[in-house]
């Protein structure tokens, strides 16, 4: 598949609380949204899928970062700016920044740390827990993980992620 050529626009950064963001043009956020559920089949009443949340990569005055439109109510999308691309494209509330998204079809999985693995795989439970867990919450629990390189310290999280994921089993499980 050849790739598809990037959406441009000007858009005004917005602030809501703490979070920084742009909205997103109905048009090209359509178009990203066809994209998407183009490559990603029918679903089972023969109808296209509307995706939720759209990955892309997304370009902010020449700086790049992966991130996702996310939905902003009425059928519209906006896309988050956190603050390393915000410096990066030295912009923030209030400024005009030149955006270009394209869809990102690369896989947003990170790799189990080999420690984390091993911990996880001698409590069988745990482990089917983990597998059980959406992308999201399985990447926040291996960056947490991963964020302390001392072993002492990866041992305590190694157990801490056990409970958890054990506790999460067995609420799953009951009535």
């Amino acid at each position: 598949m050849s790739p598809r050529k990037a959406e441009r626009f000007l858009a005004t950064i917005y602030r809501i609380w703490m979070m920084r963001h742009v909205d997103v043009p109905d048009e090209i956020a359509r178009r990203l949204q066809k994209q998407m559920s183009d490559g990603d089949g029918a679903s089972k009443r023969g109808k296209r899928a509307k995706p939720k949340y759209i990955p892309v990569v997304a370009i902010v005055n020449g700086k790049s970062a992966r991130t996702t439109l996310v939905p902003a109510g009425a059928g519209r999308y906006r896309m988050q700016i956190n603050t390393a691309l915000r410096k990066a494209a030295r912009a923030d509330v209030g400024d005009v920044v030149s955006v270009e998204l394209r869809l990102d079809r690369e896989s947003r999985e990170l790799a189990v740390p080999a420690d984390l693995r091993a911990g996880l795989k001698r409590h069988p439970k745990a482990w089917k827990a983990f597998e059980a867990l959406g992308p999201g919450h399985r990447r926040h629990i291996i960056q947490w993980f991963d964020s302390t390189k001392s072993a002492a310290a990866r041992e305590r999280r190694l157990d801490r992620a056990v409970d958890h994921l054990l506790e999460r089993a067995l609420l799953r499980k009951s009535p």
